[in-house]
């Protein structure tokens, strides 16, 4: 198996939504949060889907997000976008109001690649955790929800194009927020564009084990701008960054497969395992076996 899911929305679309995906039904499915929350006591344990992506918000509510060994206590107008792969879990507040929308990872990804000027690719592969701080941001992006979750249902002509097109609409709100926050972070819009293209860039190549400067190349930038952008907007080096994605998908894989570390180190793009277990436990402080073994969620 990939992953292991507990009980909690992971159970769902393990016998729902990844059914619902082979079935090839659609491109989304929208449901109130407390709609499966409220049964399980308002916690979502820690779990990860390798086909859809996910979209949470809440408004005027408190809640707590894990996603993969990072956690955000959040209280007032946020959402969260968890990319497929992405190992998350939740602590709600009791009747919470908010909604989930899950997105075929396939039919996402052509959906976004049919247009070859859209942006909004970068958006499945880094997760977010954004706060909405405009009334009218919120009101709208409230519609298209409830637009695309009136339209799943419905038998009207032409449904599937409206989904695609009330999905882009999510999305790019989802893309403007991101923008909003860099800005009022006082990131500039291409340096924001170059550090999000070079998080892609990871994510399609972190097991090929590219170099700094093979990055750099595909980014159109010089190795010394790459470090500049990465140790002021993110206090890491480029080096680092990449290391940290190799670590963070061993640590997926060490809790939530079966693999052996051999095979990890394998599927990470090492030819020894030796050397991968060198590079983790450097990283991590202590050996992969280890790790699995002090890290096994009950």
């Amino acid at each position: 198996r990939d992953f292991c899911l507990s009980r909690g929305l992971g159970d769902v679309y393990k016998r729902q939504g990844e059914s619902f995906i082979r079935k090839d039904v659609g491109l989304a499915h929208v449901e109130d949060i407390a709609f499966r929350s409220r049964g399980l006591g308002w916690e979502i344990e820690p779990h990860r889907h390798d086909k859809l992506t996910q979209i949470i918000c809440t408004f005027d509510d408190s809640w707590v997000v894990q996603l993969d060994d990072k956690r955000y206590e959040l209280s007032g107008n946020w959402l969260v976008l968890i990319p497929a792969g992405v190992v998350h879990g939740f602590v709600f507040e009791p009747n919470i109001q908010g909604y989930v929308v899950s997105l075929n990872q396939d039919a996402l990804e052509g959906t976004c690649d049919a247009d070859p000027q859209s942006t909004l690719p970068e958006l499945l592969w880094v997760p977010s955790v954004i706060e909405f701080r405009d009334r009218q941001q919120i009101e709208r992006f409230m519609t298209y929800i409830k637009l695309l979750k009136d339209e799943l249902v419905s038998a009207e002509a032409e449904q599937g194009l409206a989904i695609n097109r009330l999905v882009q609409m999510i999305l790019l709100t989802v893309k403007r927020q991101q923008h909003l926050q860099a800005v009022s972070a006082g990131s500039s819009g291409r340096e924001s564009k170059v550090l999000l293209a070079f998080r892609h860039l990871i994510e399609q190549n972190y097991t090929k084990h590219l170099s700094v400067q093979d990055y750099a190349k595909q980014l159109h930038v010089s190795v010394s701008t790459l470090n500049r952008l990465c140790q002021g907007q993110l206090n890491e080096s480029p080096k680092s960054i990449i290391h940290q994605r190799l670590i963070s998908e061993a640590k997926r894989r060490l809790i939530y497969t079966r693999q052996s570390v051999e095979e990890i180190a394998y599927t990470l793009g090492y030819k020894e395992p030796g050397y991968f277990s060198r590079f983790f436990k450097l990283g991590v402080g202590m050996s992969a076996g280890m790790y699995r073994k002090t890290s096994v969620i009950s």
